[in-house]
Formats: structure tokens, C-alpha cells, sequence
């Protein structure tokens, strides 16, 4: 039975003032906490202004002078080209490995749901604590456990974390063992959405494994992967804890992120107008990266 337009309109007005009043408390903290913050991030950003203001120093307009010393100043330069290389190293390495492992555990074998477990575990494990067994993990003395290793081998033990060379590299190592368990449920996910009459026709056509990865799973995998791909790349560019338990941005800067170097000038070197002008340049960045993933990865 039909409502009578009167009250059909009334009813989804009704709707919309409940929806929208479930949507406030959100709101309000999106507010206060996110949309607020971030501009007056852009409003110091045109400052001197300091964490903990100087007797006799009032917060005064320096214009585009932070903005100069972040294209400027060789730390903070070296942190976005370290936040890239790291990113580069990173977000490829958990989407294809992520894929792998979820095509694995798709399988209809015995205990497939304790391997799914188990890859998915060190994802419930918080940063911090990864980064100290890590740190064990790479420790440069003979009884840390990849010298353990390399030393079966006859090779020289490898300082690691303390090497310029190699510091980056293990960092993002451990980023890729603690996050590969999550993207490999999304993807997951995924899979099992696709319908096995597709496989089904596919093997009756005389399709091959591989062929059926590449024309049925990752055609009908796209949207997945494409929050995937860009989950990934956000949470990748916030490097910061990994930086700030293991290296503290050494050694030589060689470990250096954006959110790092944002916190040391910020909270250590009390420059909150610098830092804001670090962290308004960084939004620009992966804003753009963002949009341009979705304009390179959107339906034809």
C-alpha cells in the first residue's frame, strides 16, 4: 500500500532530522578534534607562534617564511624523501604479498582458518611492542637473531639499525610483518565474493591458474584493492612510532619521517609554526597522492 505523498514527504523528513541527529555527536568530535586543529594548523603556519611562548616574544605574522624553511631545510627535506623511499619499499610489498596470502588461505583445505589466524596475530600487537622485539630481532651484536643467522652462513654480522644503509630497510621489514595479517583479511574479503561459477566456466574454457588470477580475480578484485591500496598508502606515510622507539631519526637522518620530523621541531624544539607548516605541506602531498590514485584506479 502506498503512503499518500503528504505523508510520505513527512515521514523522510522525519528520517533525515533523525539521521542527522545521529550523525552530531561524530560531527562534534570531528569538529573539535580534526576540521578545528587543522586550521588553526594553517593559521600558525604564517606565525612565529611557539609550543611554550618566550617572555617578552608575542606571536607575530612571518608570512611564507615557514613554508621557505620547509623546502629549505636539509632535515626536514631528507624526512619527505625518507617518508617516499619508505613508502616505495612498503606499500608495493603488502599489496602483492597481501594478495598472495589471501589467494592461499581462499583455499577449501583442513586448519586453513588457523593460518589465517595466525598470519592475521601480529596484527593485534601494538607498534610499540613490535618495534622493541624487533629491535632485538636486529640487534647488532653477535646475539641478535639475523646475525644468529647470518652467521650459519659465514657471513659478518650487520649493524643494522645502526647503519645508515640498511636502517630504513628494516624498519620498513617490520612494518610489512605487522600490517601484511590486515590487508590480507580485506582482501580476503574480497575473494570470497566472487562467485565460483565464474572459476567453474573458466576451467571449462581451459584456463590455467594463472589465467584465471589475472582475468577473473583481479578484475573482480578492483574495488578491494583500491582501498586497499590507498588504506595502505596513508598509514605507510605516517611513519612515526617505528622512527621514534627504534632510531629517533638516525643514524645521519637516515631514518628521518615527516610526522617525526613534525614532532621534534613541534614538541622538542618548540616551533609549533614551523611544525604546522610541515604538517599543512604534508596534507597537500598525500592529498594529492590520494586523489590522484583514485583518478588513475576509477571505472572507465
Amino acid at each position: 500500500m502506498k503512503l499518500p505523498l503528504n505523508n510520505k514527504g513527512g515521514l523522510l523528513r522525519d528520517q533525515a532530522r533523525t539521521a542527522r541527529l545521529f550523525c552530531f555527536p561524530a560531527m562534534l568530535f570531528i569538529t573539535l578534534f580534526i576540521i578545528i586543529p587543522f586550521l588553526l594548523s594553517i593559521y600558525y603556519s604564517f606565525t612565529n607562534k611557539m609550543l611554550v611562548p618566550r617572555v617578552g616574544r608575542d606571536t607575530s605574522f612571518v608570512g611564507l617564511q615557514n613554508y621557505l624553511k620547509v623546502f629549505t631545510n636539509e632535515t626536514t627535506r631528507r624526512a619527505f624523501i625518507n617518508t617516499g623511499v619508505y613508502a616505495l619499499m612498503v606499500v608495493p610489498a603488502i599489496v602483492v604479498l597481501g594478495t598472495i596470502l589471501a589467494v592461499l588461505v581462499n583455499r577449501p583445505i583442513k586448519s586453513v582458518k588457523y593460518f589465517r589466524a595466525i598470519y592475521f596475530s601480529p596484527q593485534v600487537v601494538t607498534m610499540t611492542v613490535v618495534a622493541v622485539v624487533w629491535s632485538f630481532i636486529f640487534s647488532p651484536g653477535d646475539s641478535g637473531l639475523m646475525n644468529s643467522i647470518l652467521r650459519t652462513f659465514g657471513i659478518a654480522p650487520q649493524t643494522w639499525l645502526q647503519d645508515s644503509k640498511w636502517a630504513l630497510f628494516c624498519i620498513a621489514v617490520m612494518y610489512i610483518w605487522q600490517s601484511l595479517g590486515l590487508e590480507m583479511v580485506i582482501i580476503l574479503g574480497g575473494l570470497q565474493y566472487i562467485s565460483g561459477e565464474l572459476y567453474e566456466a573458466c576451467d571449462l574454457d581451459g584456463c590455467g591458474p594463472i589465467q584465471r588470477f589475472f582475468y577473473i580475480t583481479v578484475p573482480l578484485l578492483k574495488n578491494t584493492m583500491v582501498y586497499v591500496l590507498l588504506s595502505v598508502t596513508i598509514n605507510t606515510l605516517k611513519l612515526f612510532t617505528q622512527v621514534y622507539v627504534l632510531t629517533n631519526g638516525g643514524p645521519q637522518d637516515s631514518t628521518v619521517s615527516v610526522v617525526y620530523q613534525l614532532y621534534k621541531v613541534g614538541f622538542m624544539n618548540n616551533q609549533q609554526g614551523y611544525s604546522s607548516a610541515i604538517a599543512v605541506v604534508f596534507f597537500i602531498i598525500v592529498l594529492g597522492i590520494s586523489l590522484l590514485q583514485n583518478y588513475l584506479l576509477r571505472d572507465k
